[in-house]
């Protein structure tokens, strides 16, 4: 087995987020597939774009979460100083939910499925614990920069707690209405703002 010091040296930050931003830009781009191959009929065209409300609501829902999710990633990568190989794998790790999210988005946009709802809500918790996964990874192998990125860590633990509380209870809610389900994702908001000024009030206090 080869040394460690005789691996090939590994990328560096601005790299990574290179990489990282690519993959962001394929899974929000692709999120239009849905809709490109849409039938609009001459003389029906308002009828046949309302027939399309629920794949234009997924696409807003999800250009937001991805975006949120990229903006989310872009100050992670800031508060790190360094790269290590595990680093590395939990981004993979991170990207590969952030890419797989246009599928269950195509799923939500095909009405109102009990099983698109619960498959959508998964997705997301997924991928906000893999982004935790990757910050927790930068901590363990003391890759983070400072205490700016202690007090970043604070609120990225509360937020991700935050979002997948938010979208919690649509699991079982979806039995008995995805309607219901998909409206109570709304909980995540006023549960970030807490987690917000939680994270605020601990700062003030140190």
């Amino acid at each position: 087995m080869a040394d460690e010091d005789d691996r090939p040296p590994l990328p560096n930050l601005d790299r990574v987020s290179a990489f990282s931003d690519g993959v962001f830009a394929i899974a929000i781009t692709l999120l239009i597939l849905p809709l490109t191959d849409a039938p609009i009929r001459d003389g029906h065209v308002l009828e046949d774009l309302s027939a399309l409300g629920h794949q234009f609501l997924a696409l807003l829902l999800s250009f937001a979460v991805i975006g949120g999710f990229w903006l989310m990633h872009h100050d992670d990568l800031a508060a790190m100083r360094a790269v290590s190989r595990p680093l590395l794998i939990a981004n993979l790790v991170f990207l590969f939910f952030v890419v797989m999210l246009p599928f269950p988005t195509a799923l939500l946009g095909d009405g109102t499925s009990t099983t698109a709802t619960i498959v959508y809500a998964l997705a997301i918790m997924a991928t906000s614990v893999s982004s935790l996964g990757l910050w927790w990874t930068a901590e363990r192998q003391g890759l983070l920069d400072g205490e700016r990125a202690r007090r970043w860590g604070r609120a990225k633990y509360l937020g991700t707690a935050a979002l997948v509380v938010g979208f919690l209870p649509s699991l079982p809610l979806a039995y008995v209405s995805p309607e219901w389900a998909r409206a109570s994702w709304a909980l995540a908001i006023p549960l970030g703002l807490l987690a917000d000024r939680v994270e605020d009030r601990r700062r003030r206090a140190d």
